[in-house]
C-alpha cells in the first residue's frame, strides 16, 4: 500500500491548501452535459490523462476538483521523491549522451577495439572463449552492455508510468516518442535511445512542437536510424529523414506537399550529421548544399547554412496541416479510433492560435463534449494494460524485467517497433486471439502473484464486487459482473482478481 498511500496524501495535501476560490466545484469540463457523475468523470479523466486511478484517487480527485488536477497535470512539477530514489538506482540516467556511448558502445566497436588491443589471439576458435575473454576485458576497461542500457531505459518507463505523480507527463512522453519513433532494432541508433528520450522527448512532452522538431532533428538517434548522418557523412543527398519529417512528424501524408519539397528538405538538411569524436550533434558546412530553394512555396536564398535546417522546421511547426494531423492523432489517443472532423477541427484551430504549444491543445480536448462522452471507447495497449493493472492493485515494481516480458507478449516490446511510425493507436492493433489470452494469462498470474519483481498484496475476505468497484472504479457495474461471476468459482481472491484484469471492461480506457 506503500505507493497510493504516498500518492492519496501528497494530493490531498495539495487540495488541502488550495485557496477556497480554486477549490469550487469543477466547471469549465463538461461531464455533466455527458450524463456522468463526478465520480465518473474523474475515473475517466484518469484513464485517459494517466495510466489508470490507483486505489483511492478517484476520490482525491473529486475532492481536489477535476479542473484543479487538470491544471497540476498540465504543470507537472508535482514532487517524485520516491520515483527519483527508485531511478537512482539506473546509472546511465545520470550520464551525459557521451558517457553513454561511451560506457555503451555497439558491439562491432567494441570488437574492434578489443582487436586493436590484442584480447583475443588470431588463433583462438572457441566461441566461447573469445566471449568470455572479450567480456573480461571490457568489464576491466568499465564498459557495459547495451542489452543492459536498454534494460535501464525499459525499466525507467515502467516505473515512471506506475508511479510517478506527474502522470499527462508520462503519458505525453510516451506519445511523443512513439510519434518520433525510432526503433531498438536499429543497430546504430540502440545505443542513443535513452537519450534521445530523456533530452529530446521529455524535455518538451508538454512544451511546443517546435521543441520536439528541433531536438528530435538534432539527436543522433534520430539522424542515424532514417541513415541522414551515414549518408550527409558521404555528401550524398538522403531523403528518408526528410521524408518522414513530412509524412509523419508534421504535415502528414495527405499534407500538400510534393516529391519536390522532399528534395528541397532533404538539401536544407545537408550537413546535419553525428560528430565522430562525442557522438553528438554536427553541422558540417562543406557538405551543405547552400544554393537557393524553395519548401512549399516558401523561398529560401542561396548562401546560407544551418539556418536553413531551422527554418524549415519553423515553417512545418505551424503549417495548417501539421495542426490537422497532430490533431487528429492527439483525438485517437485521448478521445477514439474514428474522432469526428469537427473535434479535429477545433483542436487545429487551438493549435495555430497558440503557436503550436502543447498544453492548450490538451485542455481544450478535456473541455470537448467529445472527450466525456467517449468513456470505455478505447483499447488499452499492452503497456497500458500492464501499468493500470499494477496501479489498481497497489502493487510495487521492484525489477521490472518479468512485467517487460509479458508486455513483449501482449504485443508491444518497448522502443522496438520497426517501422518509423511507431505503434499503432487502434483496438485492430492489440485485439486478436492470441493477445486477448496473453492478456488474460497476465491477469491471472499478476494477481496469483506470479509475475516475478511485483509485489501484490490483495485484500482478502472481499467480494467479487468489491473488487470490481475497486478496480473499475466508475464504470456500469452490472453487465460486467453478469458476465464475470460465471467465470469465477469459489472465493479465492487471486481468482477474482485475475478475472477482472482479464475481462473485456478493463481492457478499455
Amino acid at each position: 500500500m506503500r505507493a497510493a498511500a504516498l500518492t492519496l496524501t501528497a494530493i490531498l495535501t495539495i487540495a488541502s491548501s488550495l485557496p477556497a476560490v480554486e477549490r469550487q466545484p469543477s466547471n469549465r469540463l463538461p461531464w455533466k452535459e455527458a450524463g456522468l457523475s463526478e465520480r465518473e468523470a474523474a475515473a475517466h479523466l484518469l484513464n485517459r490523462f494517466a495510466y489508470g486511478p490507483r486505489p483511492g484517487e478517484v476520490e482525491a480527485v473529486v475532492k481536489m476538483g477535476l479542473d484543479r488536477w487538470l491544471e497540476r497535470q498540465l504543470a507537472a512539477d508535482l514532487p517524485d521523491r520516491e520515483l527519483e530514489r527508485r531511478l537512482d538506482k539506473l546509472p546511465a540516467l545520470e550520464m551525459s549522451a557521451s558517457e553513454i556511448a561511451r560506457t555503451y558502445p555497439r558491439p562491432g566497436m567494441l570488437r574492434a577495439e578489443a582487436g586493436r588491443a590484442g584480447v583475443i589471439a588470431e588463433d583462438t576458435e572457441d566461441k566461447k572463449e573469445r566471449r568470455g575473454a572479450m567480456r573480461v576485458w571490457a568489464e576491466e576497461q568499465g564498459y557495459r552492455s547495451q542489452r543492459e542500457l536498454a534494460g535501464q531505459l525499459m525499466a525507467q518507463k515502467l516505473w515512471r508510468a506506475v508511479e510517478s505523480e506527474n502522470q499527462l507527463a508520462e503519458v505525453m512522453t510516451d506519445f511523443w516518442f512513439n510519434h518520433f519513433n525510432v526503433s531498438m532494432t536499429d543497430n546504430q541508433s540502440r545505443g542513443h535511445l535513452l537519450s534521445y528520450e530523456r533530452d529530446a522527448i521529455r524535455p518538451n512532452a508538454l512544451g511546443e512542437v517546435r521543441g520536439l522538431l528541433g531536438d528530435t532533428a538534432r539527436h543522433p538517434a534520430m539522424l542515424l536510424y532514417l541513415d541522414n548522418a551515414r549518408s550527409n557523412a558521404r555528401r550524398g543527398l538522403n531523403e528518408n529523414y526528410a521524408r518522414e519529417l513530412l509524412e509523419l512528424h508534421t504535415l502528414g501524408v495527405d499534407g500538400g506537399y510534393t516529391q519536390k519539397d522532399v528534395v528541397e528538405v532533404a538539401r536544407a538538411f545537408t550537413g546535419w550529421t553525428v560528430g565522430v569524436r562525442d557522438g553528438g550533434f554536427l553541422f558540417r558546412p562543406a557538405g551543405h548544399d547552400s544554393g537557393a530553394k524553395t519548401v512549399l512555396g516558401r523561398k529560401l536564398p542561396a548562401g546560407r547554412g544551418i539556418e536553413e535546417g531551422e527554418a524549415v522546421l519553423d515553417l512545418l511547426a505551424v503549417h495548417p496541416s501539421t495542426a490537422k494531423h497532430l490533431a487528429g492523432k492527439l483525438a485517437v489517443r485521448f478521445v477514439s479510433d474514428k474522432p469526428s472532423q469537427a473535434l479535429v477541427d477545433r483542436l487545429a484551430a487551438v493549435y495555430l492560435k497558440s503557436g503550436g504549444q502543447v498544453k492548450p491543445v490538451l485542455k481544450a480536448l478535456a473541455e470537448s463534449p467529445e472527450f466525456w462522452g467517449s468513456v470505455g471507447d478505447k483499447i488499452k495497449s499492452p503497456f497500458e494494460l500492464a501499468a493500470s493493472a499494477i496501479r489498481g492493485l497497489d502493487a510495487e515494481v521492484k525489477q521490472p524485467r518479468e512485467t517487460l516480458r509479458w508486455i513483449a507478449d501482449m504485443g508491444q516490446k518497448l522502443y522496438a517497433y520497426q517501422a518509423p511510425t511507431g505503434y499503432p493507436d487502434r483496438a485492430e492493433a492489440w485485439v486478436n486471439t492470441g493477445s486477448l489470452v496473453s492478456r488474460m494469462s497476465f491477469g491471472l498470474d499478476l494477481a496469483a502473484g506470479r509475475v516475478r519483481g511485483v509485489d501484490v498484496d490483495l485484500a482478502r475476505e472481499e467480494t467479487l464486487r468489491a473488487y470490481a468497484e475497486r478496480l473499475l472504479p466508475g464504470r456500469d457495474l452490472k453487465p460486467a459482473l453478469a458476465l464475470m461471476e460465471p467465470k469465477v468459482k469459489g472465493n479465492e481472491p487471486e481468482q477474482m482478481v485475475g478475472v477482472i484484469l482479464g475481462s473485456p471492461e478493463f481492457q478499455r480506457r
